[in-house]
């Protein structure tokens, strides 16, 4: 018997067993699967980004976006621009609508008498009307100074637009004669208008509103220049960028408060008119009843009018709001790093996450600053990658702590108390803990006597009971004392105590478990009687010490245990526990650690070792 684990502790000394290296992680397959995971999820997410069509989800997303990072600020008072407002007062006064074109060309002769720099209606005259009236009309709108009003139905609301139906100027108004310009918005998914095209080609070629404004003021073309980060439309020196599909984003955070006059109070004359003296007019309305609000950012209702009167304003001041140059290509760089940096994540170092948290912050600045320089990024492939890296992150640091419970109840549930297991979680103990290290222990055998002939009278179903109701009694024992059971090694336990968690008595702790095991010998003898066995016996053996602790063994298969010369000696002392007499011997380092508890017995020779050791027994 003792030299059976004599052996078997000398293969267990770590210089003869090169191969105790840690084990391979056994999770490679898993973390195969989830980062397998995580990259078809952010790759779902880049296509879903980059093949959607401005009707889906994702549009009315990126469109909620973009109204979140307009910036805004306080609308000053600009008197280049001003409104001649057909408001419900006017309608009041005037009667309702459509009035005669005749009073419509009163107050553009009116406004046009005024000396403005030029004047654009956002008003539509598609239907003929009394020869008279359209006469008068007619000769108003031929001013050089006005630009008059065409809208369409259009195909797409993306790309090259397509028109279908056009509200063209009545043919009784020589239209071949007036400068006319499309008031036709683009209606994005949620219905709000936020870009508009900047020219629309039917029979012919119309500017919008705007351009064809400041245009007809300035006495240039509009041109589109290409650049290397996009397309810019000019007319002079008044510049706006255009977005990739060939659209002008509304600055509309370059709102203005205009000076907005009511037509009746126009047509009455109850109104001062200076205002109008080279300023750039607009004639249109706020009334409700008249269909002509309109949702915008900042706005669920606003006037159209109001709308070219902002995209006007930000053409004169150089104001533009387009999205960022190269935006695809930098979305698509972005969730690639981010996809790298998820699938790096469960391996990276602290300063590895240390950066990509700076990264992650930058972009979240860049994407808040960016529109205070006329700039506007779509977060959303940006941040869902992140917001699905983070959950995959969380996630595998959640699975990583699953994963270390499971690895440490299935390292130690069979052998050691449930409440050491609980603690190991709770303190959150690292895999490498259980690697294998050095530790101060005491080590117990308990070897049952005479068992040769205790097996020989038994059957071996017999046998095996017996030794079942022992061990599991000595089990329990090891257990209330805080103790690890290692193993059973035929007729022997073996346990130890103060690893996995530290214990400062251990000393202590395993003398009092011994002791405990003769007292369960002792109740067990009445059972044995009962069942016709004989009574049992057991030699117990204890040292403390250094010595090597954590997970052992091959590739194949790992326990938990501890190996060294504490636990040789304690399994050495075996022999000389039974020549002495003695049902317990402590070994020399835990009699020295426990003497008040121990009687030392004079020195006494050990197998294996020069020099007599003194051991000793409890009190």
């Amino acid at each position: 018997m003792i030299a059976r684990t004599e052996a078997r502790h000398q293969d267990r000394n770590p210089k003869t067993m090169p191969f105790l290296k840690r084990q391979s992680n056994a999770s490679t397959p898993v973390r195969a699967a989830a980062l397998l995971l995580v990259a078809t999820q952010l790759s779902f997410l880049l296509i879903i980004w980059t093949l959607s069509s401005e009707g889906s989800f994702y549009g009315r997303m990126k469109g909620l976006v973009y109204d979140t990072l307009l910036p805004s600020q306080r609308k000053p008072f600009d008197p280049r621009i001003v409104i001649i407002d057909i408001d419900e007062r006017s309608l009041a006064r005037e009667g309702r609508w459509p009035w005669p074109r005749d009073k419509i060309a009163n107050l553009l002769d009116i406004v046009s008498a005024q000396g403005p720099a030029v004047v654009g209606l956002d008003i539509l005259f598609p239907e003929p009307s009394t020869p008279l009236a359209d006469k008068a009309l007619s000769k108003a709108l031929s001013s050089p100074s006005v630009v008059a009003a065409t809208a369409f139905s259009l195909e797409s609301d993306s790309g090259t637009p397509k028109p279908l139906n056009q509200a063209d100027l009545s043919p009784t108004l020589n239209p071949e004669q007036v400068n006319t310009a499309h008031i036709t918005p683009s209606y994005d998914a949620d219905f709000v208008i936020r870009r508009i095209y900047p020219e629309i080609c039917s029979n012919r070629c119309y500017d919008t509103l705007a351009i064809a404004m400041l245009s007809n003021w300035s006495s240039l073309p509009p041109e589109t220049a290409r650049h290397w980060w996009g397309e810019r439309l000019c007319i002079g020196g008044f510049c706006q960028n255009l977005n990739a599909d060939g659209t002008l984003s509304i600055p509309f955070h370059h709102q203005a408060v205009f000076h907005t006059l009511p037509a009746t109070e126009v047509l009455r004359g109850r109104v001062p008119l200076s205002p109008i003296k080279d300023a750039m007019v607009f004639i249109g309305t706020s009334a409700v009843g008249l269909g002509d609000r309109v949702a915008t950012p900042v706005s669920p209702s606003l006037p159209g009018v109001e709308v070219h009167a902002v995209l006007l304003r930000g053409l004169l001041d150089n104001v533009t709001w387009s999205q960022l140059p190269f935006a695809r290509t930098q979305s698509t760089i972005g969730v690639l790093l981010i996809l790298i940096a998820a699938l790096t994540w469960p391996n990276s170092t602290r300063a590895a996450r240390v950066f990509i948290g700076i990264v992650a912050v930058s972009l979240g600045t860049a994407t808040l600053a960016l529109p205070h320089l006329g700039y506007w990024f779509d977060p959303i492939p940006i941040w869902g990658s992140l917001i699905a890296a983070t959950l995959f992150a969380g996630g595998w640091e959640i699975w990583q702590l699953f994963g270390q419970r499971r690895r440490i109840y299935k390292a130690f549930a069979a052998y050691v108390p449930t409440v050491v297991i609980r603690t190991l979680i709770k303190e959150n103990i690292p895999a490498g803990k259980l690697d294998a290290q050095r530790a101060d222990i005491t080590v117990l055998f308990a070897d049952i006597n005479g068992f040769t002939t205790l097996s020989e009278g038994l059957e071996p179903e017999q046998l095996v009971e017996i030794t079942n109701q022992l061990f599991s009694e000595i089990t329990h024992d090891i257990h209330r004392h805080k103790g690890t059971l290692d193993k059973f090694m035929g007729d022997a336990v073996m346990a130890f105590w103060g690893a996995p968690l530290p214990q400062s008595n251990h000393c202590h702790l395993a003398l009092d478990c011994a002791l405990a095991i003769q007292n369960t010998l002792h109740r067990l003898d009445e059972w044995c009687n009962t069942n016709g066995y004989p009574a049992i016996r057991m030699t117990i053996t204890l040292e403390s010490g250094t010595a090597t602790v954590g997970n052992l063994g091959s590739r194949q298969r790992r326990a938990y245990t501890v190996m060294g010369r504490t636990v040789n000696l304690a399994s050495h002392l075996q022999e000389v526990c039974k020549l002495s007499g003695k049902s317990i011997l402590c070994g020399p380092e835990l009699c020295r650690r426990a003497e008040e508890r121990v009687i030392t017995l004079p020195p006494v020779e050990v197998r294996g070792l020069s020099e007599p050791l003194v051991v000793g027994y409890p009190r």
